[in-house]
């Protein structure tokens, strides 16, 4: 209790000192808080979206459910973003060039506040000269930040399309040489399409035989008629040499009937000797168009070959092709709309910003005291070191 009365007894010897620097303090924090020019602050609200794979899936497509952890790292890194140097002194030289402002890099990064709440990023421009500059400052900057962040995140996505149109060189070149070859062999060998030229040959084919063989028919009938006229003419001849000659009529009769039989025998002759001759046509046809079919199967396989080639090479310019669609969209969207979005942009604010005079006269009164506590104290103890140490004066010897 001795120990505290000395410590109270010292604080209320140097009681004038904490005053002097109290109201020192006080004094000065108010006139220079409430002296200085009214500042503004807005705040902007952007959402996290649903993390999406930064690759391109080149086979199984991959479904992502974000987590706390990927929604803090993608708030995290935007918050790299926006205190990035880069970022902020391209934010300043945009406004510097709008609104004619002397703007650096710390200027925008001071005066940035920014915080993450689950899903949503909260940016705080927390004092700025003027309603306009903290607008403007929360536009430009967190766009610029958006475009740096997104930029980087979508990195994977650049190479992937990049490296998909390098594939896509090569398979459009490989394409061309596997059609060049096809072309190739249709005009060497005059055709377009071996299957259905083999298809239309097979029909030529037995069409050429069914009308040989109703050729064939035609002649063994024709042939077949003109026996039976020439039997029917010889037994009227003989019916006539059987008569008395003095029967003129009737032999005569006979015989004329005999001469007509006769000559449709020929007639059927004649039938027979055409159809043979189409036969004969049909069946050298029939060989050549057999030799060709013989032809077009023995190079069937090299044909066919050569369209599951190109077909081969198709299906994989296709599935490049809508690969690099899928790689041009995801790059897109990353670097437009993805990972963040802004969904409560800055508004101009309409009130100055608080000035907290009262909390700051508070922390400077307090800290004043603890300052003006602790130099009381300091004085004395250096008081008392400097009187253990003056000398002590010696009384004169008075001579004798």
């Amino acid at each position: 209790m001795e120990n505290v009365g000395q410590y109270i007894d010292i604080v209320i010897k140097r009681l004038w000192l904490i005053a002097l620097l109290l109201v020192i303090t006080v004094g000065g924090i108010y006139y220079v808080a409430s002296s200085r020019p009214p500042k503004y602050q807005t705040t902007v609200r952007l959402q996290i979206l649903g993390v999406e794979p930064d690759a391109v899936t080149l086979f199984t497509p991959i479904r992502q459910v974000p987590t706390a952890q990927q929604l803090d790292r993608i708030g995290a890194d935007f918050i790299n973003a926006l205190r990035n140097r880069d970022v902020a002194w391209e934010s300043a030289r945009q406004i510097n060039k709008e609104l004619g402002t002397h703007l650096t890099a710390d200027d925008i990064i001071n005066v940035i506040w920014p915080w993450i709440d689950g899903e949503f990023i909260y940016v705080r421009i927390v004092e700025a000269d003027t309603a306009t500059l903290a607008k403007r400052m929360a536009e430009v900057h967190i766009q610029n930040a958006l475009t740096y962040y997104r930029t980087e995140r979508s990195r994977s996505v650049v190479v992937a399309r990049q490296f998909i149109e390098q594939e896509m060189k090569k398979q459009a070149e490989s394409l061309a040489r596997a059609q060049d070859a096809l072309t190739k062999f249709r005009l060497r060998y005059n055709l377009a399409d071996v299957d259905r030229e083999v298809e239309a040959l097979q029909d030529q084919i037995r069409g050429l035989q069914l009308e040989r063989d109703r050729a064939q028919v035609k002649a063994d009938q024709a042939e077949a008629g003109a026996q039976t006229y020439r039997s029917l003419a010889n037994s009227l001849r003989r019916k006539a040499a059987a008569l008395p000659e003095e029967d003129t009529d009737a032999i005569q009769r006979l015989l004329a009937q005999a001469e007509d039989y006769e000559a449709r025998a020929g007639v059927q002759d004649a039938v027979v000797a055409s159809q043979q001759a189409a036969i004969r046509r049909y069946d050298r046809l029939i060989t050549d168009y057999e030799n060709r079919l013989a032809e077009l199967i023995g190079i069937q396989n090299e044909y066919e070959d050569l369209v599951r080639r190109v077909a081969r090479e198709e299906d994989q310019y296709a599935f490049l092709q809508n690969k690099l669609n899928e790689a041009r969209i995801k790059e897109d969207q990353a670097l437009h709309s993805g990972y963040i979005q802004v969904v409560e942009a800055a508004h101009e604010p309409v009130r100055v910003a608080p000035r907290n005079v009262g909390r700051l006269v508070f922390y400077g009164a307090a800290l004043a005291l603890m300052i003006g506590v602790v130099l009381a104290f300091l004085l004395e103890l250096l008081g008392r070191l400097t009187r253990r140490t003056a000398p002590i004066p010696t009384a004169r010897r008075e001579r004798p």
